[in-house]
């Protein structure tokens, strides 16, 4: 895949997602449209972090083309499952709404 430039820390990314980042900040790290999460390994750990990152400036850089990658809401489902319902029994599953 081909990435974008380094982006100074003061630059903001436009779409909420995993990107990379330097030192002192991630590797990976997700961007939830108004903080960077918490630092990860991999792009799937930053994705399922969602305490704020202890570094809000570091240099940054995502992909120059958009990912075929899965939703961070649902992750693939296309659903919520929120469980059963304790009084009717029923399912608690819904579409995803970021899908």
């Amino acid at each position: 895949m081909t990435t974008t430039p380094w982006f100074d820390p003061g630059v903001r990314p436009v779409h909420v997602g995993v990107y990379r980042r330097r030192w002192p900040g991630g590797p990976f790290t997700c961007w939830d449209g108004e903080a960077w999460r918490a630092d990860a390994a991999t792009p799937e750990a930053a994705a399922a972090h969602e305490a704020p990152s202890r570094v809000q400036d570091a240099r940054w850089q995502g992909l120059a083309e958009a990912p075929a990658v899965l939703c961070l809401t649902c992750r693939g489902h296309t659903v919520i499952d929120r469980g059963v319902d304790e009084e009717t029994g029923a399912d608690l599953i819904s579409e995803c709404p970021d899908c």
